[in-house]
């Protein structure tokens, strides 16, 4: 592994007051399925890039490894070094460089070769793959670690995490287990709304998301085609009692989940969790809330 690569996520991607809600029915299953003794050895979590996925993955770390933690969101000593990213026995394989693809060594070095030595501390060793995607992890990588995969020793879990399931490797799809975050469409439907639950108060409190719905996917949908001029006008778009944030990355994530952009939707992920990490530094700095989303537009515009 390359000196700079990241180990663990930052603390906003795992911050529980943001997905909590989102993630919690995901970990009930793991909970239930581990109660059962029916928890696979290798499962596919399949969410857009920082919108819960990491946060499912480690609190599902947390459920598997520590002793103590008979349902979800459990704390103690163990729970919070795996939290941190420094408990022994939950290790994170991360994309590194600018590629962001998940070498061969590193795999080997960390996974293949030490897989056989029981847990340091914990009930079981889990290793978390951020990005199981072919362009993160693509034939060769795979192939290093594919007969692990398949029969690991019984004290070993894989977590895979996967924005887009088709993208993945058969090989490596085929010996998982899926399980996939709910999606704000999921959200709606079970709180009939009609809306993405992230807009349900606006629309409830009479505020019209059609044309705000439309105007920002429009803008987005134009700017993958290499368009961006209806974003520099998005910010006019977006009244009436809707937060432009939100709507943006509510759009952004359905656009994501769809494989729409380069890197099968990772972009638009990325700028969803960038809206809203940018909405909640205008609320506690007081900035420009419609000139910090037009920035916050062309940055993602020019990433593309």
């Amino acid at each position: 592994m390359t000196e700079n690569a990241p180990t663990w996520w930052p603390e906003a991607v795992l911050d529980r007051s943001r997905w909590g809600e989102a993630v919690t029915p995901v970990l009930e299953r793991i909970a239930a399925a581990r109660d059962r003794g029916r928890f696979p050895h290798a499962l596919l979590l399949v969410g857009p890039t920082g919108l819960g996925r990491e946060l499912a993955a480690v609190e599902a770390a947390v459920l598997l490894c520590c002793e103590g933690a008979a349902a979800p969101w459990s704390v103690g000593s163990c729970a919070d070094r795996v939290r941190r990213g420094v408990h022994p026995d939950v290790v994170a394989v991360m994309p590194e460089g600018k590629g962001r693809v998940i070498r061969i060594d590193p795999l080997r070095e960390g996974v293949v070769e030490v897989i056989g030595a029981r847990p340091y501390e914990g009930r079981r060793r889990i290793w978390i793959v951020d990005g199981a995607e072919r362009e993160h992890l693509p034939q060769a990588s795979a192939n290093a670690f594919l007969k692990t995969l398949e029969e690991p020793p019984g004290h070993v879990v894989f977590i895979l995490l996967a924005a887009n399931p088709s993208a993945v490797l058969p090989t490596v799809r085929s010996r998982c287990q899926q399980l996939a975050l709910p999606g704000t469409a999921a959200f709606a439907e079970a709180a009939d709304h009609g809306v993405p639950p992230e807009l349900a108060a606006a629309g409830l409190a009479g505020a019209s998301l059609d044309g705000p719905l439309t105007a920002v996917t429009a803008a987005l949908e134009a700017a993958l085609d290499g368009e961006p001029r209806l974003l520099l006008k998005l910010s006019y778009a977006l009244d009436g009692g809707v937060d432009g944030f939100e709507v943006a990355a509510v759009v952004a994530t359905e656009l994501a989940a769809a494989g729409r952009g380069p890197g099968g939707g990772e972009g638009l992920s990325r700028l969803a969790a960038d809206l809203l990490a940018t909405e909640r530094r205008c609320r506690a700095f007081n900035l420009d809330r419609d000139r910090q989303l037009v920035s916050c537009l062309l940055r993602w515009y020019r990433d593309l």
